[in-house]
């Protein structure tokens, strides 16, 4: 307890000073853009590429856009070359330069190479064990500096200690609602502009934007651990789209603060940038079912890490009808030699978290009785990006949603998968297997 009083104390003196500079209220004029990690600190590794090398590229791309588009505005970067610069010292620049934004860019990264998407954090106590490992991991190039034990900005704080975390909890962000909203403006360009996994706006422990004095936002912008985003993010296609989203959410952020209007043409000078001019596609692999695929390997990863195998459908002997309960009814019947589908269809709104299996997708609505089905029948509907997408089921584990999957599969849906919603809404199985962790 005493040493947790005397990181209060700190606490409260070290943002008591930085809180008292100044700055021209309602004007966006400088903008602070931190590339993640850099030297002896690769941050995460890919097959092909570091996090430091993919951070620097992207920053400066979203710092030149900048600057291109707002000569007012004045933009300064904590590295623009393979240095290594502490994570205090990444705070301290953007609070010696009395900075109106810091945008802290980096790559996420897991163990296997299923998950997918882009997410973005504000200073904030983690609500899942997830959001913690995120942040310990960027947290961790503190172990790697020389002497941080003695380092008066660290205070003591150490990534892999709970008591260090505490200290986090007692922090006010004094701008968290303009952090969010940055990062929510982020979030938008990414969803509109990139087609990958939205895993939205989040809180976490960061240090680099726990210890800036104004609006800042550390966001991840794909997982270098995934092959198809490693090589978006490689790309000069990729990086020039991941800088134009930053752009425009600089744009939103800007022209909210100061209730101006947003330029109606923003210009964009960077190599690969229109290359593809469906930007959709640029994170998707070759082949058409790359959302179905990665969706589908993450739910049986996700089985396999709680020590699961996901079910497999088995046909038994008998002649006659045999039935299993599975979220309606799977009937079997030998004798027509056909497996016969069909749920029970529930139009209510289930709470919590549910999963169903995907199996059909058209721009129109198809007729009751199709053909497209293939007997198949008690389905379910939803729209979605202008399509209307069919499922089977309402489960409350994955591995019965995996069942369902594999007797639609026999049925001849060969790119059926898995997904997730939370009380009615479509979310992400990652989202799923959080919400589900925090339960």
């Amino acid at each position: 307890m005493r040493r947790l009083f005397i990181l209060f104390i700190a606490l409260f003196l070290i943002t008591g000073v930085s809180f008292s500079q100044k700055r021209e209220p309602g004007k966006v004029k400088t903008l602070v853009i931190d590339p993640g990690h850099g030297g002896d600190k690769p941050g995460a590794l890919g097959k092909h590429s570091k996090e430091k090398e993919l951070t620097l590229a992207i920053a400066k791309k979203f710092g030149k856009l900048v600057q291109d588009n707002y000569p007012d505005v004045k933009v300064i970067f904590t590295r623009t070359t393979d240095v290594d610069v502490t994570l205090s010292e990444r705070a301290n620049i953007a609070n010696r330069a009395k900075a109106d934004l810091f945008v802290s860019i980096h790559c996420n990264s897991h163990p296997t190479t299923t998950p997918t998407g882009m997410e973005t954090y504000v200073m904030g106590l983690s609500r899942s064990r997830a959001n913690m490992e995120v942040a310990k991991k960027e947290n961790a190039d503190i172990l790697l500096e020389d002497g941080y034990k003695n380092n008066k900005d660290y205070q003591g704080f150490d990534p892999n200690s709970p008591e260090s975390y505490v200290m986090f909890a007692m922090y006010q962000n004094a701008y968290i609602d303009k952090s969010l909203n940055f990062a929510q403006y982020a979030q938008e360009q990414y969803k509109s502009a990139i087609k990958t996994v939205n895993r939205g706006v989040k809180q976490a422990e960061f240090f680099v934007i726990y210890k800036t004095a104004m609006p800042a936002v550390l966001t991840e912008v794909g997982f270098i651990s995934n092959p198809a985003e490693e090589a978006f993010m490689m790309s000069e296609e990729g990086q020039a789209t991941i800088a134009v989203c930053l752009l425009n959410a600089f744009a939103n952020y800007k022209a909210h603060e100061e209730a101006t209007a947003k330029p109606v043409k923003m210009q964009v000078d960077l190599p690969g940038y229109g290359k593809n001019k469906d930007t959709k596609k640029a994170v998707t692999d070759s082949s058409a079912n790359a959302t179905q695929k990665q969706d589908d390997a993450l739910a049986t990863a996700i089985l396999e890490s709680k020590g699961e195998e996901a079910p497999k459908a088995h046909v038994e002997a008998p002649a006659s009808s045999r039935k299993e309960n599975l979220s309606g009814t799977v009937q079997i019947n030998q004798e027509e030699a056909e497996l016969q589908v069909t749920v029970q269809k529930d139009q209510t709104i289930v709470e919590g978290v549910t999963f169903r299996v995907q199996f059909l997708t058209s721009e129109k609505e198809i007729p009751t009785g199709a053909k497209d089905f293939k007997g198949v029948s008690g389905y379910q509907v939803y729209q979605q990006d202008g399509l209307y997408r069919y499922t089977m089921g309402n489960e409350t584990t994955i591995a019965k949603a995996k069942n369902i999957q594999s007797e639609l599969r026999k049925k001849g849906f060969q790119d059926a998968f898995v997904i997730a919603f939370y009380n009615g809404k479509r979310i992400s199985l990652q989202e799923a297997r959080e919400l589900q962790e925090q339960q």
